[in-house]
């Protein structure tokens, strides 16, 4: 039977994730942060799911993990390991403080290294595959938004160098790249956007008022025409499955349309860029005003 490691399953793409892979016949050894969310899990999916507590920025949880797959896996190593786990806040680049930075790359970034790093024995026993879970944002970034698109920017790097890496081995590594997705992230962007005004002052919410409309616009777009996290599982098993999977896999026709603006040149693809963000802007007025 063949494994895989999740990340962040508690809600939304990685929860997907891991009941797909479940239903699919994995055994799927899942990253939770409470009992109650490993719990949930298990009752709603179809199949071998093995909650586990791990943070990713926690390296005792990691050595614990790894101690247990040691054990119940042996000389068969680990099939796949999805890097899901991650947090997204924003704010203006002059606002946000070095410990918000810090606590983004130490989830998006240095949690993804740290888990590839300790499972790559395993992985490269069983020449196993590593699927990434980056963003649209890792290839455009928009205003408010520099440390997560900071770090799924180096999501991207990390892949590319990984796959380079470890292919002489039989290993495979994709970037998953979502757009909208329809998960539990929506409810919780009214408290996120609370907590970037709270940062500024009023002389800043005046200078970057058209950059807050703009985030209300794009979280109400979001939470409306957002796909569903099974999309994105739609992919992953493909990355961990198919014979020749692909380097790359953009979800969603935002995220393909994104795909497609990253290969303009500069100034045109700053021209399209600038038109999404003016038109969320006036629709997160609207919203603001009314």
């Amino acid at each position: 039977m063949s494994s895989v490691v999740i990340t962040g399953t508690s809600t939304g793409i990685g929860r997907a994730c891991a009941e797909r892979m479940a239903e699919e016949g994995w055994t799927v050894y899942a990253g939770v942060r409470k009992d109650d969310d490993g719990e949930a899990l298990k009752a709603s999916a179809t199949g071998d799911v093995r909650p586990v507590i791990l943070d990713v920025t926690n390296g005792d949880h990691i050595s614990a993990l790894m101690a247990r797959l040691g054990e119940e896996l042996g000389r068969a190593g680990l099939d796949g390991l999805v890097n899901n786990a991650g947090v997204s806040e924003g704010g203006p680049i002059e606002i946000v403080s070095d410990d918000d930075w810090r606590w983004h790359f130490d989830v998006n970034v240095f949690g993804v290294v740290n888990m590839t790093r300790e499972c790559l024995p395993l992985l490269r026993t069983a020449r196993g595959r590593v699927v990434n879970i980056g963003s649209i944002g890792g290839r455009a970034a928009a205003p408010l938004m520099a440390p997560y698109s900071a770090g799924k920017f180096a999501i991207e790097a990390i892949s590319e160098s990984l796959r380079f890496e470890v292919e002489d081995f039989g290993m495979k590594v994709a970037c998953v790249e979502p757009g909208e997705i329809k998960t539990e992230i929506w409810s919780k962007a009214d408290e996120q956007l609370a907590r970037v005004v709270a940062t500024l002052d009023s002389d800043a919410k005046v200078r970057y008022e058209r950059h807050l409309d703009m985030l209300y616009g794009f979280v109400a777009e979001g939470g409306k025409k957002g796909i569903p996290a099974s999309k994105v599982a739609d992919a992953v098993q493909h990355a961990l499955t198919s014979a020749r999977p692909k380097h790359r896999y953009l979800v969603g026709p935002d995220a393909k349309m994104a795909g497609v603006v990253s290969r303009l040149p500069d100034r045109l693809r700053h021209r399209m860029l600038s038109l999404n963000l003016n038109r969320w802007a006036r629709a997160g007025h609207k919203l603001r005003a009314s």
